[in-house]
């Protein structure tokens, strides 16, 4: 992982570094909708996100130590790491975790990818980090139609009752946290270290998390399960290396391009479904590729 985000941020003109930290984001992302869904059948949404961060944490703090990497931020950057910690953490994973209670994979991800639509905006006219650029928007578009192809039988079939419809409203109101994330992130972030950031920011997002959940009183819900708790150790670990490998990445790549990896996270999706839940694949997979993939080419996202 070291070398990876080495590479990512030594050499910004070479593609491969990209190519490899972007599809490895990808892939552990992608599978994280199952994974989430695995949880759930233990542990109660706010429980189980933040069971997954204080195993990330963990990981993260064992590999700076042994590495020897000072996790010290920069006193001017703690207010931003509180900010996106809470828009990253506390907000988009604790609105994504109680929404897949009551939503499929597929609908999951077709409201999910709205990030890199809202981050396109959001980088152009909110935080003004980008220049607006129509033929980004159309690819953006069509990425979009491109996910809405892959899981439109998912989309028909889905019956909005009330918490149907409140679960679908917060899935999107979490994709907009992500994105705001990204940008606020790309703006004032960048001079943090990828493993110190993302340390700090899950520090703040578990605690936002575990206050919420002890409110609420999620702790009288939890489940043990084995399947769960593999569920919880899988997502804390790869989650941690995806992570830092996503803020890598953002430092040599426009936070609205970047974005456009929530295009490809749902393909991987329907393929580990498939495998761990005996999903069905339809056959608007392939033609919904093609239409996203006009919308992430991570080789051309240079700052």
């Amino acid at each position: 992982m070291q070398d990876i985000n080495q590479h990512v941020a030594s050499n910004p003109s070479k593609p491969v570094a990209r190519y490899v930290a972007f599809a490895s984001v990808a892939i552990i992302w992608g599978t994280t909708w199952v994974a989430i869904k695995l949880s759930l059948q233990g542990y109660p949404p706010l429980i189980g996100a933040m069971l997954r961060f204080v195993f990330a944490i963990a990981m993260l703090g064992l590999y700076a130590r042994v590495t020897r990497l000072s996790l010290v931020l920069p006193r001017t950057a703690t207010l931003w790491v509180v900010v996106t910690a809470i828009l990253a953490y506390v907000v988009n994973y604790g609105l994504v975790y109680w929404g897949e209670q009551y939503l499929s994979a597929g609908f999951t991800a077709i409201l999910f990818a709205a990030v890199p639509l809202a981050t396109l905006l959001g980088s152009a006219f909110a935080f003004k980090t980008e220049t607006f650029r129509g033929r980004k928007l159309v690819g953006t578009i069509f990425g979009f139609l491109g996910i809405v192809v892959v899981f439109f039988d998912p989309l028909v079939a889905t019956c909005f009752s009330a918490k149907v419809t409140l679960a679908a409203v917060a899935i999107v109101v979490a994709a907009m946290a992500a994105a705001f994330n990204i940008v606020i992130a790309k703006r004032h972030l960048m001079l943090v270290g990828a493993v110190p950031l993302t340390f700090h920011q899950m520090l703040w997002g578990t605690l936002g998390l575990g206050i919420i959940s002890a409110i609420t009183g999620e702790w009288h819900h939890v489940h043990y399960s084995l399947g769960a708790t593999l569920a919880v150790l899988y997502l804390g670990l790869a989650g941690s290396a995806a992570f830092v490998m996503y803020y890598s990445l953002l430092k040599t790549m426009r936070a609205s391009t970047l974005s456009t990896i929530s295009y490809v996270t749902p393909f991987v999706a329907v393929f580990s479904g498939w495998i761990v839940l005996n999903e069905s694949i339809n056959l608007g997979v392939g033609s919904g590729l093609v239409a996203s993939s006009c919308g992430c080419r991570p080789s051309s996202v240079m700052i």
